[in-house]
C-alpha cells in the first residue's frame, strides 16, 4: 500500500489576513460608525465631523480596491467564491444546519462584501456630490448645481439605508458563523489567524509595507485633492456700505440672497412702515440700496438657503414665515430666540458665525450657552 502522509491533512494556524486588510476592516468599522451616527442622530452642525469621516472612507475604499488586486492571496478578489454555483452550495448547506470551513471568505460572506463595498462607494460619491452642490464645499463646489446636489441627498440618505441594512445582515451572519458554526471569524480578522491545510496562504512582512506605501500614497491624494488644490466655493458678496451702514443700525444688514427682488422691492418701497417702523432714508440711498438688493437677491445665488428660503415670498416679506425655515427652527423655544445672545428670530447672526457671507453652513451653526435643540 502507498504510503499515506496524514500530517498533510492536520489544519495548523496560519496568517490568513494581512494586517493591511485587518488595519483596514477595523478603521472602516469606526469611520462607518462615526459616519452613521453623525448622519442619523447628531445635530447639523455636526456635518463637518460627517464629512471627515466620508473622507476616510472614501480612503479606505481606494486603498481595499487597489489591495483586492495587489494584497495577500486571500485578500485578492479573483480568491472570492462568489460563483452562483457556489453560493447556492454554501446556502443549502446552511439550510441543513451546516457550514463547512472556509479558509477565505466563504461564498456568501464574499457576496456580502461585495455588497458593501459597492454601497460604501455609491455612498461616498453621493456623499461628495451632496458636499459640493448643496454645501457648495469641496472639490465638486465648482462642479456641481445646489439642484443636482439636493436631488443626490435624496439618493444619498437612501443608500445609507441599504447600508444599514446591509451591516445589519453581516453582523448576523458572523455572529451565526461565530457561535452557532464555531468559526472564530472575529478572532481571525484580530490575529489574521486561521487553522487551515491550505498552502496558498502567504503572508509577509512585504505585505504590511507595501500596503503602507499604497494608503501613503492614498491619503496624500486625497488631502491634495480635497483640501488643498481646490479653494471652496465661496458665495459672499461685498456689502454695500450704505446698505450696511443704514440698516445694519437697526439689525443685522441680512445677505441679499435671503429674499427675491419683489420682496426687495416692496420693502424698499414702504420704509415708512418698516414692520412697524418708519426706517424712511432719502430718495438717493433708498434707490442705491434697493438696486444693490434686487441687483443681488436669491436669484443671483446657488446656495441652499437662496433656493430654500430667500426663493420664497411670503405675504409678511418675513423670512421665519418660510416654511423651511420654521422647519429647521421648530424645535427651538420661543424663549430661546429671547437669550440675550440672539435677541429675536430674525438675528441670525446669533447662531450662524457665517451669516453676513449668505452661505449658513451646517458646521457653521453655533447656539449660545443655554440653547438648546
Amino acid at each position: 500500500m502507498p504510503h499515506i502522509n496524514s500530517e498533510a491533512s492536520i489544519p495548523e494556524e496560519k496568517l490568513i489576513w494581512d494586517l493591511p486588510l485587518r488595519v483596514f476592516h477595523w478603521s472602516m468599522v469606526l469611520t462607518v460608525a462615526i459616519a452613521a451616527l453623525t448622519g442619523y442622530f447628531f445635530e447639523e452642525w455636526w456635518l463637518d465631523v460627517h464629512v471627515y469621516a466620508g473622507y476616510s472612507i472614501g480612503c479606505l475604499l481606494a486603498f481595499r480596491l487597489i489591495w483586492g488586486f495587489v494584497g495577500s492571496y486571500y485578500s485578492r478578489f479573483h480568491t472570492y467564491p462568489v460563483k452562483i454555483k457556489d453560493v447556492t452550495l454554501h446556502l443549502k448547506s446552511l439550510m441543513r444546519g451546516k457550514s463547512e470551513p472556509h479558509t477565505g471568505h466563504n461564498p456568501v460572506g464574499a457576496w456580502m462584501i461585495m455588497v458593501l463595498l459597492s454601497s460604501l462607494t455609491l455612498l461616498i460619491i453621493t456623499g461628495m456630490v451632496v458636499w459640493g452642490g448643496q454645501e457648495n464645499q469641496g472639490p465638486l463646489a465648482q462642479l456641481i448645481g445646489y439642484k443636482v446636489g439636493d436631488f443626490s441627498e435624496d439618493i444619498h440618505e437612501i443608500l445609507a439605508n441599504i447600508l444599514m441594512f446591509a451591516i445589519a445582515i453581516h453582523i448576523l451572519g458572523v455572529l451565526v458563523e461565530t457561535f452557532v458554526f464555531k468559526h472564530s471569524l472575529i478572532k481571525s480578522m484580530v490575529t489574521g489567524k486561521k487553522a487551515t491545510t491550505d498552502t496558498k496562504a502567504s503572508v509577509t512582512i512585504w505585505h504590511t509595507l507595501r500596503g503602507a506605501f499604497i494608503f501613503g500614497l492614498i491619503l496624500t491624494g486625497v488631502l491634495y485633492w480635497g483640501a488643498i488644490a481646490p479653494s471652496p466655493f465661496m458665495t459672499e458678496t461685498h456689502v454695500f456700505p450704505a446698505y450696511k451702514q443704514e440698516c445694519g443700525e437697526c439689525h443685522p444688514a441680512y445677505h441679499p440672497s435671503l429674499r427675491t427682488a419683489s420682496n426687495w422691492q416692496a420693502i424698499m418701497n414702504n420704509l415708512s412702515d418698516h414692520f412697524g417702523e418708519d426706517a424712511s432714508l432719502d430718495e438717493q440711498t433708498t434707490q442705491e440700496i434697493s438696486t444693490y438688493l434686487q441687483a443681488n437677491n436669491a436669484q443671483s445665488f446657488d446656495t441652499e438657503v437662496s433656493h430654500k428660503i430667500g426663493r420664497h415670498d411670503t405675504k409678511s416679506m418675513r423670512m421665519t414665515d418660510t416654511r423651511y425655515w420654521q422647519k429647521k427652527h421648530d424645535e427651538i423655544k420661543d424663549s430661546d430666540f429671547k437669550h440675550s445672545s440672539i435677541g429675536s428670530k430674525v438675528n441670525c447672526n446669533g447662531c450662524h458665525q457665517d451669516a453676513d457671507t449668505g452661505r449658513y453652513d451646517d458646521e457653521k451653526i453655533k447656539l449660545p450657552k443655554g440653547v438648546k435643540s
